[in-house]
């Protein structure tokens, strides 16, 4: 068993998708931990915490697991995965689950210098936390678009993929995301603040 994990390393995720299928689960496991770093990224952008997020991915794995069967190779193994865990993170949010965290997203891309001043450091932080607050004001629907195309880098075909829209729909909502933070954001700081 140790030499078909090792080999399962050398397969694409079609070849292990069928043999999961075809009576292999335990290479279920490695299929799900090539994915588990960016499902619980998705999770925390939509502000659920730590411990939110592992019962998210969790959740994830068994709806996987059920339904695996049921993936017909239309898109990537990673497109159908990320859309199970939005729609996880979706119905969580609007049936019962309603504590928010900072998201990390922004925490991750701006504290990259671990050595700055403290002037530099507090300055980061509060940008993070205002635009992290401007992002929270969004609708969902526009937010989610938004976080899909700019934080998380999916192409806008994916990104409709993603949500069951139309790409135009996509370019339409994300024009409309960044206009409502930009109009946010004037009311924190003024022009000649930057």
């Amino acid at each position: 068993m140790v030499h078909d994990m090792n080999a399962a390393n050398l397969l694409s995720d079609e070849e292990i998708i069928k043999k999961i299928i075809n009576g292999k689960p335990a290479f279920f496991e490695q299929l799900m931990s090539k994915y588990d770093c960016l499902l619980y990224t998705i999770a925390r952008r939509y502000h659920f915490d730590h411990q939110g997020a592992k019962d998210l991915l969790q959740d994830t794995h068994i709806a996987v697991y059920c339904k695996l069967e049921q993936f017909k190779f239309n898109s990537t193994f990673k497109t159908w995965l990320s859309k199970i865990m939005i729609h996880k993170c979706l119905y969580k949010l609007k049936y019962g689950h309603k504590k928010y965290e900072e998201c990390s997203c922004m925490r991750d891309q701006m504290m990259n210098h671990q050595f700055e001043n403290g002037e530099i450091t507090f300055l980061k932080k509060e940008l993070r936390i205002v635009l992290q607050q401007a992002l929270d004001k969004l609708p969902c629907f526009y937010k989610t678009v938004f976080i899909l195309r700019e934080i998380d880098g999916y192409s806008v075909t994916e990104t409709a993929n993603l949500l069951h829209i139309s790409d135009i729909n996509v370019r339409v909502r994300l024009t409309r995301a960044k206009t409502m933070l930009q109009k946010e954001l004037k009311y924190f700081y003024s022009p000649g603040d930057f």
